[in-house]
């Protein structure tokens, strides 16, 4: 599983063989509105097709994995544009889920070359429950960054159950607000609680 050895040199390797370089010969660090959105999407899916033929090295990585669709890439372009940075709307065209013990040792990450870090271990800017940090690994400004996202089991329970039963729903992020601190308090420890509570909160709303 790759964990803190993420950094280390092996695994480095591994996701540099891993990461596109976009044949557009621009910076990916530009807003969407500075690229062509044929072009743009057409190399996106390039990338897209290229993460889909690397299934000899994937598959060899005791890690989960998911490739974004083009379908997906092309939603958040439309959600995107204009003024959003091209390298973070596409930067989990490839992204890995991976179990830690604690953030600790993932946060230090930040410090490494070619890592970016999003702490999201006390959750997101607007909260909607979620808990985690994601790593962000790319070559340069050139290449479509690689997204790994951490999470201790604790927290990982709970995002499942949220994705399941929240997630592009249409609820208000406060509700999963609220049911991250009704797990906090114990209330819930299985899916049947998750759901009973959820209704129970909904009920409130």
């Amino acid at each position: 599983m790759i964990t803190r050895g993420l950094s280390d040199r092996y695994h480095e390797e591994v996701l540099h063989d891993l990461s596109y370089k976009t044949s557009l010969g621009k910076s990916l660090k530009r807003n969407l509105h500075h690229f062509d959105k044929e072009n743009l999407l057409q190399d996106v899916g390039d990338a897209i097709s290229f993460f889909d033929n690397q299934g000899d090295i994937l598959e060899n990585l005791a890690i989960d994995y998911r490739i974004k669709s083009e379908q997906s890439a092309n939603y958040k372009y439309n959600r995107y544009y204009p003024d959003s940075l091209t390298e973070k709307v596409f930067n989990d065209l490839l992204g890995f889920r991976s179990l830690c013990d604690s953030y600790s040792d993932i946060l230090v990450l930040s410090n490494e070359a070619n890592f970016r870090v999003a702490d999201m271990t006390k959750g997101k800017s607007n909260d909607d429950g979620y808990r985690g940090v994601h790593v962000y690994y790319q070559v340069d400004h050139f290449h479509y960054p690689i997204e790994i996202q951490y999470n201790t089991y604790y927290d990982r329970q709970l995002n499942n159950w949220l994705h399941s039963f929240l997630y592009k729903k249409g609820y208000n992020n406060i509700i999963g607000k609220m049911m991250r601190q009704e797990y906090e308090r114990g209330n819930i420890k299985s899916e049947k609680d998750f759901e009973e509570v959820l209704k129970r909160v909904l009920s409130n709303c």
